[in-house]
C-alpha cells in the first residue's frame, strides 16, 4: 500500500522505515546483520559511541566529517543540522516526539516552538553535539537510532516533504528520485554518498522500482511469473502452504518482535468501562484470529513479544470464555451499545476486524466495521479526533527493549492530541509511575522484571488492549533475488539484496 510518509520525521510504518533506512542516517544505527547481532547499537554519523557523564544525563558525540547531503543541497552534514532535525519533530507534530521529551527544554519547546531545545548543543566548529536530559533514561541511545532522529538539512520545510522532491534530501546510499502517491516510487543511488562504515553499506542495486497498490495475492502471482522480485507485505495467508511446497528456495520466514492487537479507547463508551474491555479479552478466540492470518504467528495475550527475553513472562488471564464476557457486558450496563471496529484495508486485517465485530455482536454489543486506506489509517487513529472506539493495531519494535511497548504505547503521560501512540488512552497513575521508575533503571534483569510485571498488571487492571498474536512475516521472492537479511530492528535490508539472472 501507499507508505504513510517518505519524511523520516513523520513516518511510522514498516514501509516508510524500510525505505528511509536506505536514504537517511542518524548518529547511531543497528548493526546491519540478522539475528541477535542486528540488535547491537553502533556509530553511524557519530565517529564513536558517546562520552556519558557519571550521572547519566549528558551525552557528547563527535560527528563524522565529509558526510554529504544529496543533491540539490550537496554540502557537508553539520551538527546544527541534527539539532534542527530534532527540533523540527516538535514543529511538525511528529509521532516520534515522545522519544525526545526528556531532553532538557524539549517539553517547553514543544509548547512554545520558540528558542530551540536548550538541552541540544551543536558545535559545528568542533563537530560535536551534546544532549542533556532532565532525567536518566537507559534507552536514550536507542532513540538516536530511530528514523525520527535521521538528519535533514537546516531549512527543510516544517511540513511533510514526502512529495517535495528538492526537500527529500538523503545522506545514505540511495535517494528518492520520484514519488507518485498511490502509484510508484523510484529509488536510485545517491551520487554524493561515500561509504564510511560497514554499517552504512553502498548497496548492490542501482535502482529500486516500487509499485504501489499490489495486494499480497497479486504480488504472489507476479513473483511466480517473474514480474516482481520482492514485496513489502507477507505472503497472502491462503497461499503460504502452496508457495512453500512449489518454491521452497524462494520462501523465507521472518520473525519480528511483534504484537498484533485491538486497542480499545478508554475515553469512549462503552470501552470507558473496565468490565467491557475485560469482556472483549474473554470473548476473542485467539487461535481463531491466528487462523485468519493463515497461521502466520502464535497466539498471545501478552503486551510484550517472546523475543524480549526475561521481560517476557507468559500469562493466561483471559481464557476463552464467551459466557463470562456476556456477563461482564450485562454488569457494565453496556448491552446494545453501538461500536465501530476500525481497520485498514490491507488483507487480512479486514477479516480480523470482521471477526471482532461478530464477537462483539455475540456478547451483546452492536458492531459494524469501518475500513480506511492504509495510507491514512495509522495517522488517523493516532489523533484524538480520529481515534476510534476499537481499532486493529500492529506494533513492531522500534528498539529491542520492553520500554518500546510498555512506555511508548501505554504510559498515560505520553497521551497527545496528534501523533498519539497510546491509542487506548490508558492512563493509570500508579502504572505510569512504575513505568517512569523502570525507565530510570539500567538495562538489565531488574528492569526486565519491572516490564514483565507491568505487562501483567496492564492486562489485569487496565485491559486497554486485546492482544491476540505475535506475527511472523513469511516472504516469497523471485528466484533471482539473493542476499536477504532480516534485521530485527530494521526489517529487510535493501542494501544487502542483489540480483542474479
Amino acid at each position: 500500500d501507499n507508505p504513510d510518509h517518505l519524511d523520516a520525521g513523520l513516518s511510522y510504518t514498516n514501509q516508510g522505515w524500510e525505505m528511509l533506512l536506505e536514504t537517511n542516517n542518524g548518529l547511531l544505527t543497528y548493526r546491519k546483520e540478522d539475528g541477535a547481532a542486528g540488535s547491537e547499537l553502533v556509530p553511524d554519523l557519530a565517529t564513536a559511541m558517546p562520552e556519558v557523564s557519571a550521572d547519566g544525563l549528558t551525552y557528547t558525540f563527535t560527528m563524522r566529517q565529509g558526510v554529504m547531503f544529496s543533491p540539490p543541497v550537496s554540502r557537508e552534514v553539520e551538527p546544527s543540522d541534527l539539532k534542527f532535525s530534532l527540533e523540527r519533530l516538535f514543529r511538525i507534530d511528529s509521532p516520534g516526539v515522545d522519544f525526545y521529551t526528556d531532553i532538557k527544554g524539549a517539553e517547553a519547546y514543544g509548547k512554545t516552538r520558540k528558542g530551540g531545545i536548550s538541552g541540544i548543543v551543536a558545535d559545528d566548529a568542533a563537530h560535536t553535539i551534546t544532549f542533556t536530559l532532565d532525567q536518566a533514561d537507559g534507552t536514550f541511545l536507542n532513540y538516536l537510532a530511530l528514523a525520527f532522529a535521521f538528519v535533514y538539512p537546516k531549512g527543510t520545510p516544517d511540513k511533510d516533504v514526502s512529495t517535495i522532491p528538492d526537500a527529500r534530501v538523503a545522506t545514505g546510499p540511495y535517494m528518492f528520485k520520484e514519488y507518485t502517491p498511490k502509484h510508484d516510487i523510484t529509488i536510485v543511488r545517491n551520487p554524493s554518498f561515500k561509504q564510511w562504515t560497514p554499517d552504512s553499506p553502498n548497496g548492490h542495486l542501482d535502482e529500486i522500482d516500487v509499485q504501489i497498490g499490489v495486494d499480497p495475492e497479486r504480488a504472489a502471482n507476479m513473483t511466480a511469473a517473474g514480474q516482481l522480485d520482492w514485496s513489502f507485505e507477507p505472503i497472502a495467508p491462503d497461499r503460504f502452504a502452496e508457495l512453500k511446497a512449489q518454491y521452497p528456495g524462494q520462501v523465507f520466514n521472518f520473525v519480528r518482535n511483534n504484537t498484533t492487537y485491538f486497542s480499545m479507547n478508554e475515553r469512549k463508551a462503552p470501552f470507558d468501562k473496565l468490565a467491557v474491555r475485560q469482556a472483549v479479552n474473554y470473548a476473542i478466540d485467539r487461535k481463531a484470529l491466528v487462523k485468519i492470518f493463515g497461521g502466520q504467528g502464535e497466539p498471545t495475550e501478552n503486551i510484550l513479544p517472546p523475543g524480549f527475553g526475561a521481560a517476557y513472562v507468559k500469562h493466561d488471564l483471559y481464557p476463552f470464555d464467551p459466557e463470562k464476557a456476556k456477563g461482564l457486558i450485562r454488569q457494565a450496563g453496556a448491552e446494545g451499545a453501538h461500536v465501530d471496529v476500525f481497520s485498514h484495508n490491507t488483507d487480512p486485517a479486514p477479516k480480523a476486524a470482521q471477526y471482532m465485530a461478530s464477537v462483539l455482536n455475540g456478547i451483546g454489543l452492536k458492531a459494524t466495521v469501518k475500513l480506511l486506506d492504509e495510507s491514512v489509517y495509522w495517522d488517523t487513529i493516532a489523533t484524538q479526533k480520529g481515534d476510534p472506539q476499537i481499532a486493529f493495531n500492529d506494533w513492531n519494535q522500534d528498539y529491542p527493549e520492553g520500554q518500546d511497548f510498555i512506555d511508548v504505547l501505554l504510559n498515560g503521560e505520553r497521551i497527545v492530541d496528534v501523533g498519539n501512540n497510546n491509542q487506548s488512552n490508558s492512563n493509570v497513575p500508579e502504572l505510569n509511575a512504575l513505568i517512569d521508575q523502570a525507565k530510570a533503571m539500567q538495562v538489565g534483569p531488574q528492569r526486565d522484571a519491572m516490564w514483565a510485571d507491568l505487562d501483567r498488571r496492564f492486562m489485569a487492571e487496565d485491559a486497554g488492549w486485546a492482544p491476540f498474536m505475535n506475527r511472523t512475516f513469511p516472504k516469497f521472492v523471485s528466484s533471482r533475488l539473493h542476499g536477504l537479511v532480516f534485521n530485527t530492528s530494521y526489517y529487510e535490508l535493501f542494501t544487502s539484496m542483489w540480483l542474479q539472472q
